[in-house]
């Protein structure tokens, strides 16, 4: 599968970064040689700029492989080519923020994807009423139209898991999300039988419960997900939001941080199939 531009975008910027770290001059150094602000030094190691001629010049001033820098020439040139008309593009850019559509984009290249949730199932196995409830009240100022489109972006999402490259799925959910009523009674239980069912009959879908009994844990009162890939030279990404903010994440040191957090919880929750019969008394619950 060829890589996205979000992807080749994205090994650029990190490239950028580390053969500059490497060489050991400071953003202000580079800037000073390549004839351009510290800002322009700043964006390109964002992946926000790719002037191919500058990617050049950077990289030589680094002391990067003349193999590297051929590589990450074609990657400038190739990301800065307009969409060919015709090509299907996900709507993503056009209905949520810069960072938001990045992640959505990355998530569609992952070969894994794993999730830590503390008060909602996440919206990759989110039923369809659920994901209305949640998107329609998250943010009172959005439009139905908004909610329809933003509906349909989680249901394509959800593809993935059962496409011809199904996505490896590991979630840690508290148990608080067994119980919050998103949409109603109704609307949750529907949620939990089809949590259930995913535990139960899809392969690539592992769902653990984090109990109440756990108490105080890594990462309390934090979401956050890590993007894994099957290309080895393309190292995790840690995604994490807010109400305001989106932050995407692939530096070695935060990304362990993530890493070392998620695999303490994995032991911490409940196995696989007492969380099943968790959700399954959560859902027998509801009259």
């Amino acid at each position: 599968m060829s890589q996205s531009r979000t992807m080749r975008r994205r090994r650029l910027a990190r490239a950028l970064r580390q053969y500059r770290a490497t060489s050991g001059m400071s953003g202000e150094d580079a800037a000073k040689a390549l004839l351009c602000g510290s800002g322009t030094i700043s964006r390109m190691e964002n992946g926000d700029s790719s002037d191919p001629l500058r990617v050049r010049d950077a990289l030589r001033l680094y002391g990067a492989p003349e193999a590297v820098v051929d590589d990450m020439v074609a990657i400038a040139l190739e990301t800065r080519k307009r969409n060919k008309p015709g090509t299907v593009r996900r709507p993503y850019q056009d209905v949520v923020p810069k960072r938001l559509a990045e992640y959505y984009e990355l998530e569609d290249e992952a070969a894994m994807v794993s999730m830590l949730e503390g008060e909602c199932v996440p919206g990759l196995i989110q039923t369809r009423a659920y994901a209305r409830a949640l998107i329609s009240t998250w943010d009172p100022h959005v439009s139905d139209d908004e909610v329809d489109r933003l509906l349909s972006i989680r249901m394509d999402r959800q593809e993935r898991l059962l496409d011809d490259r199904p996505l490896k799925l590991r979630v840690v959910l508290g148990e608080a999300a067994l119980l919050t009523e998103v949409g109603g009674q109704e609307v949750l239980r529907a949620q939990l039988d089809q949590l259930a069912t995913l535990a139960h009959d899809v392969a690539n879908v592992q769902v653990r419960i984090l109990p109440f009994s756990s108490g105080a844990r890594p990462a309390l009162g934090r979401n956050f997900t890590i993007l894994s890939f099957p290309n080895d030279a393309d190292p995790d990404v840690i995604f994490a939001e807010s109400v305001t903010y989106f932050v995407l994440e692939d530096e070695t040191a935060e990304v362990d941080r993530f890493r070392d957090a998620y695999n303490q919880l994995w032991n911490m929750a409940l196995d696989e199939s007492r969380s099943a019969r968790l959700i399954e008394q959560a859902a027998s619950a509801i009259k």
